[in-house]
């Protein structure tokens, strides 16, 4: 069986995605729920992603992140947090990233592609070793 490369599943998975966040407790108590629209793109070895998450309230948030393609991963490192994709299958994406202003706080997220036009994505959130949410 032959795995795709990063490059391959980026490429798939590129485009405007509309979902839901979800925040939840450790126990499964929901915190937070708001709707969000994600663009993605890869430009030869740049991937660009903008994720705009829009309250209830009617706020918007706009997070714009860049990243390289080296190799088989995908590297991001800007100002504000460090982090890198490895391939685990054809479908699946596994990308632990932490913020440089707050090391003792992590994320493992998981990129899921179980069929072509959907996508989920889980977050797991440490702080100082322990589990503070799930989104």
């Amino acid at each position: 069986m032959t795995i795709k490369t990063v490059a391959q599943i980026l490429d798939s998975v590129q485009g405007v995605w509309e979902g839901t966040y979800a925040h939840h407790k450790p126990d499964g108590t929901l915190i937070d729920k708001y709707a969000s629209r994600q663009e993605t793109r890869l430009i030869g070895e740049d991937w660009y992603e903008r994720i705009i998450y829009k309250y209830s309230d009617g706020r918007e948030e706009i997070l714009d992140f860049r990243a390289k393609v080296i190799g088989n991963q995908v590297i991001f490192d800007d100002p504000k947090f460090i982090g890198w994709t490895t391939v685990v299958d054809d479908n699946t994406l596994v990308f632990p990233y932490y913020w440089k202003d707050n090391p003792s706080k992590t994320i493992l997220e998981i990129i899921h592609t179980p069929y072509e036009n959907y996508r989920t994505r889980v977050w797991q959130t440490f702080e100082n070793g322990a589990m503070s949410k799930l989104t």
